[in-house]
């Protein structure tokens, strides 16, 4: 018995599974291979995305270290391969990033370095780094880390235009054993079983709506952004959220009213420095209040008004992101707050589903 999937799957004919038809070994087969595909691929798409405009991003030998950093999602336990795309350049050969990917809980860490190539803006190729998850990790959510090292010398900078990092989808078959995907496990089905001469048991139906219930939790990138930690003195990228971010800092995403009622949350991640006590930010409808410095997470429900986009794309359109508050006004960086002493966002993810 095969836990095979195409790419891409051919999908259910939805006229042939109402109540008024034959069931048919076409529609249970393609069915099958829908959920072994959509574990496989569910969630590949990029985690982070971010851009700098030319001569923004500048690394030489006395800023060389961690530079930005994301909170991510993870697609399941056995998604165990992170590519990491660099679009950079060097004045001095020798320079080099690394992607450093980060389990909070068990605080297991996987590195992946390379020597950049290039030594001018989008000359020639981008960087890419394979990060490899070579222990057993049952965390759905990890950080990621950018990492440059650039040799000393006179003149001697790294510039960074963007980035890019997704997990690789899995390949076929899927292990015949119950995956992973946090707590919670996934039937592979056999597709061998589902043809022609063989019984439909109950049990494939049973499994396919949990198959649904645990597919539905994966987490997917809503919005992603991290300051600069370090920079060369040439420049002054962004370290932090300003009061100036609440007209950029949101995307448009499609997400379902039905949330709330299945449980399901939207996860904000916000990377604090200069902790405050007491200090807040409006972001995605709720009021947030960070506890420490570092990361501080929040597990929100889905309260905001749709988007008018939503008649446009005839799907549940929210604006998530940082909202044009008066409490925003007030506590992101701007002329009274400084990066130098007081409270600030370095980061921000929004994790929904």
């Amino acid at each position: 018995m095969s836990n095979t999937f195409t790419s891409t799957p051919t999908l259910v004919d939805s006229g042939r599974v109402s109540a008024s038809q034959t069931i048919r070994t076409t529609e249970a087969a393609r069915l099958g291979d829908l959920q072994n595909y959509c574990f496989a691929y569910g969630g590949t798409g990029d985690v982070v995305n971010q851009c700098w405009d030319a001569g923004v991003l500048y690394i030489d030998n006395a800023s060389s270290g961690d530079i930005c950093e994301w909170y991510i999602p993870r697609p399941s336990n056995l998604h165990n391969t992170f590519k990491f795309r660099v679009a950079c350049f060097t004045t001095k050969s020798g320079s080099s990033v690394q992607c450093e990917i980060k389990f909070p809980i068990s605080g297991n860490t996987y590195t992946a370095s390379t020597i950049i190539t290039d030594g001018s803006r989008y000359a020639s190729v981008f960087e890419e780094l394979t990060v490899s998850i070579t222990g057993t990790e049952t965390e759905l959510y990890c950080i990621c880390r950018l990492n440059v090292t650039a040799l000393s010398g006179s003149g001697s900078i790294v510039e960074i235009s963007n980035v890019a990092g997704r997990w690789s989808p899995l390949t076929s078959p899927l292990n015949t054993s119950p995956l992973g995907q946090g707590s919670d496990s996934f039937i592979p089905q056999g597709i061998s079983r589902l043809g022609q001469d063989f019984p439909l048991p109950a049990r494939f139906g049973v499994q396919t709506i949990e198959n649904i219930e645990v597919l539905r939790k994966r987490g997917r990138t809503l919005l992603n952004w991290s300051g600069a930690e370090r920079f060369s003195s040439l420049v002054s990228p962004a370290k932090g959220l300003g009061i100036a971010d609440v007209e950029v800092m949101f995307s448009k995403a499609a997400l379902f009213a039905g949330m709330n009622q299945v449980n399901l949350d939207v996860d904000i991640f916000l990377r604090i420095v200069n902790h405050s006590s007491g200090t807040s930010f409006d972001i995605f409808g709720h009021r947030l209040t960070p506890a420490t410095n570092g990361w501080n997470s929040f597990g929100v429900t889905l309260r905001l008004d749709e988007s008018p986009l939503s008649n446009e794309f005839n799907l549940s359109m929210y604006r998530v992101g940082v909202e044009n508050t008066e409490t925003n006004g007030n506590n992101l960086l701007n002329f009274n707050n400084r990066v130098s002493s007081d409270m600030y966002i370095s980061a921000i993810s929004i994790i929904g589903v």
